[in-house]
């Protein structure tokens, strides 16, 4: 076909006509044959523009170009479908009814994507009814990217397309989906509460079953903090709260990673011997939340009953929660830092203190500040501890290292001492020889009371450095005394 016999044809697809397509050329045949650039026939043409007299007029012709697909892999069907002409959709319907085995709503293109596919996601409800209704099983189609009709629904947030069939074919309910997931799965992370609350209604014990992360609904619930459906699936079955995921977390785990203190109080205040439980790293929620840096779920934490035995609780690597607060400069997470029953001195398996991990760490560039922060926020809480005691004797200590021994603060008050006598003695024997002239003094008049050796430039050199020598060693006993 020539370049405008091309454009007529087109132009009498899109007017609909049949009898402007059968004018076109005496080889009838011919015009119905041809193909687009992109592979589509007229009967695609017809279908996608819902030109139903057309598409029987062509079928009528050539049965078989309802089978020819494009370059999508796409039927006449996947068009209508997909473009909602519900009309030319149940002219289908009917037409294909006497082709034993065959049904149209189960023809993939080639993505997977069935023609009830293209009527969710382009939401065309009646044209979805339309071809459920007609082969109920063809719901189960699941694409190249495991999407089936349900979770594209429920993805979509389209309540009505997602009841609708849930209602025709509850048996969907069992499909796997992408990344393992059923369609309860995809209800709770698009946080779709109405959809939940009906999937339960229809299959209870998809509450209990685990994605390819061995996830359970529960554990996406407490990790994006939807509150009425964590309480709804606990509801349903108390003993999924115990279930492991993949890295033996357990939503309790998620919770406390993702800042959801409402969810954490929830959780425990039904399954309070959750806390006990340990992930991969051996890591309770105290470590999670450290790590992460949620100041809010540590704060909350701290005032459990069970704190005690979490705040020092060491981790695989020997990590309390304050080592990964420090490792990722959590500067506000270090509060854990001032509790009076944290160990701020005790060492990971690499003989380090949360304070030598900070002071030792490699950052990359931008993280000098949140360095410099958690920094300072660990020498405040040592010299808050330790100061006391003794530990530390530089008020600033701008030069601690984490592993000080204790005789420290005892070998810096005995040196205080011996400087502060040192300075006092000098400061004595400075003044007695500011009186004690040498040579004497004059007894004649003008001169009586002035020393003999006035003259002399050795003699004013000593003077000099006899009162610098005073006044030096007065103030350093002024400075020890007052540091001390």
């Amino acid at each position: 076909m020539d370049g405008q016999k091309y454009l007529d044809f087109l132009r009498a697809i899109k007017s609909g006509s049949v009898q402007k397509l059968n004018q076109l050329t005496d080889d009838k045949e011919a015009n119905i044959l041809d193909t687009t650039q992109e592979g589509n026939t007229a009967l695609h043409l017809a279908a996608r523009l819902g030109h139903k007299h057309l598409v029987e007029e062509i079928i009528k012709q050539r049965p078989s170009l309802t089978f020819k697909i494009n370059h999508k892999g796409e039927t006449p069907v996947h068009a209508a479908a997909r473009t909602g002409k519900r009309d030319v959709v149940d002219f289908f319907i009917n037409a294909m009814r006497d082709y034993k085995g065959i049904h149209i709503g189960r023809m993939r293109d080639k993505f997977g994507n069935t023609p009830l596919h293209g009527s969710v996601r382009n939401e065309h409800y009646k044209v979805m009814v339309a071809l459920a209704e007609n082969d109920r099983p063809s719901l189960h189609g699941i694409n190249d990217v495991r999407e089936p009709p349900l979770s594209i629904a429920i993805d979509m947030r389209l309540t009505s397309y997602a009841a609708k069939i849930i209602r025709l074919h509850p048996e969907t309910l069992d499909d796997i989906g992408q990344n393992g997931q059923t369609p309860l799965h995809v209800a709770v992370k698009r946080n779709h509460f109405e959809i939940m609350s009906l999937i339960l209604k229809f299959k209870p014990k998809l509450v209990r079953v685990q994605d390819e992360r061995e996830r359970t609904p529960l554990h996406y619930a407490a990790a994006l903090g939807h509150q009425r459906m964590v309480e709804e699936l606990f509801t349903e079955d108390p003993m999924v709260a115990y279930i492991k995921d993949d890295k033996k977390k357990i939503p309790l785990h998620l919770a406390a990673e993702n800042g959801q203190v409402s969810l954490l109080n929830a959780l425990l205040e039904s399954c309070w011997d959750t806390v006990e439980i340990l992930d991969e790293h051996q890591r309770n929620i105290l470590h999670l939340a450290a790590m992460i840096g949620n100041v809010d779920v540590v704060q909350y934490i701290l005032t459990l009953v069970e704190m005690e035995d979490l705040v020092n609780s060491p981790d695989a690597d020997g990590n309390t929660p304050l080592h990964l607060a420090a490792t990722n400069y959590h500067s506000d997470v270090t509060v854990l830092s001032k509790k009076s029953n944290v160990e701020i001195r005790a060492m990971n398996n690499s003989n380090r203190t949360a304070l030598a991990i900070v002071k030792r760490s490699t950052h990359n560039r931008g993280m000098e500040l949140q360095k410099h922060l958690t920094l300072k926020a660990l020498k405040s809480a040592y010299k808050q501890k330790f100061i006391t005691e003794d530990v530390f004797e530089n008020p600033r200590l701008d030069d601690v290292d984490v592993e000080i021994p204790v005789e420290y603060g005892e070998k810096g008050r005995q040196m205080a001492q011996m400087i502060a006598t040192m300075s006092t003695l000098l400061a004595t024997f400075t003044f007695t020889a500011a009186f004690t002239i040498p040579g004497g003094f004059k007894n004649d008049n003008p001169d009586a009371g002035m020393a003999m050796l006035i003259s002399k430039a050795a003699f004013k050199a000593f003077v000099i450095s006899d009162s610098i020598a005073m006044t030096s060693s007065i103030t350093a006993a002024v400075i020890v005394f007052w540091s001390s």
